[in-house]
């Protein structure tokens, strides 16, 4: 099972910086048990949704040419709650930058109020590397574009059947 934490890319300067929403439902698996008559979502669930976009970051900065592994978590400080209905927003800058590794700052914050703050360091591995390496930078890949594409956009667009007994059925 695969966890994505990140909803949207908002804003992304690559090799500097990038800000991403998360949704946080109330339906989502982990409220039922954390914590009952009060939900709240984990901290390592934060932490999480704070990697995720760092590593989008770092990957696009190197266009996919590398996968970031998150090597350490150092100075992680949780603040606030975050309860379903909050639009958690990520905004994490590379601090430090070198060929086989990286260092990336990150806050979580809910409007004005900062919930979580921390830093990441990464290990970078080229994405030639072996074949795992490889597709799971093709993954990161699609992952970005499926998050920075516009989808109002892209329903607006005339779409033309392909299909040549579609055509038929739809007078084009």
């Amino acid at each position: 099972m695969r966890f994505l934490f990140v909803d949207r890319v908002l804003r992304l300067e690559p090799g500097r910086e990038i800000v991403v929403r998360k949704n946080v439902s109330n339906s989502e698996d982990f409220f039922a048990d954390h914590f009952e008559g009060r939900p709240v979502m984990p901290g390592c669930l934060i932490l999480e949704t704070c990697d995720q976009a760092a590593r989008l970051l770092l990957a696009v900065s190197a266009d996919f040419a590398c996968l970031p592994s998150l090597a350490q978590i150092t100075n992680a400080k949780m603040q606030h709650f975050v309860q379903p209905g909050d639009l958690l927003e990520i905004h994490a800058v590379v601090a430090r930058h070198a060929a086989d590794e990286a260092e990336v700052r990150a806050s979580a914050s809910v409007g004005e109020r900062t919930v979580a703050r921390v830093s990441l360091a990464y290990r970078l591995s080229p994405a030639a590397s072996d074949t795992t390496t490889t597709r799971a930078c093709a993954r990161l890949r699609e992952f970005y574009e499926l998050l920075t594409t516009d989808l109002a956009t892209l329903a607006a667009e005339p779409q033309s059947p392909a299909d040549p007994a579609i055509r038929e059925v739809c007078g084009a």
